[in-house]
């Protein structure tokens, strides 16, 4: 869901003082004229798989709430370009329950048959 720009510009300066987390990068999934940009991401060693991305994320989730005083639910905004379209994100592909998602992220890129995007994984 897209944000309100009345919504933004209200919790705007909240948001600049907010601790902001590395995200999780796939080159695949983004312009050559973006590679520069993308500077503030976990690294290969970090997040080598879908599954290690998916465990740092939460794990900022976690730190997030608890520094916060946090309780119950934590909305994440995730902004990135648009990404090419996936085949697991289609009827049957596979990422159409939470089940199913979890199921491809914890495979191997061989065994699912191709990388996941990064929004998926948020």
């Amino acid at each position: 869901q897209i944000l309100d720009y009345d919504l933004v510009t209200r919790v705007q300066s909240e948001m600049n003082d907010t601790k902001v987390f590395r995200g999780y990068y796939d080159p695949r999934f983004i312009g050559s004229s973006q590679h520069e940009d993308a500077t503030y991401t976990l690294t290969e060693r970090e997040a080598p798989t879908a599954s290690e991305a998916l465990k740092s994320i939460r794990a900022d989730i976690r730190y997030f709430k608890w520094r916060n005083g946090v309780v119950g639910h934590t909305t994440v905004i995730w902004s990135a370009s648009v990404e090419p379209n996936c085949p697991f994100c289609t009827d049957g592909g596979g990422a159409d329950t939470a089940l199913g998602l979890l199921q491809l992220i914890e495979m191997t890129e061989e065994e699912r048959g191709g990388p996941l995007p990064p929004s998926l994984i948020y």
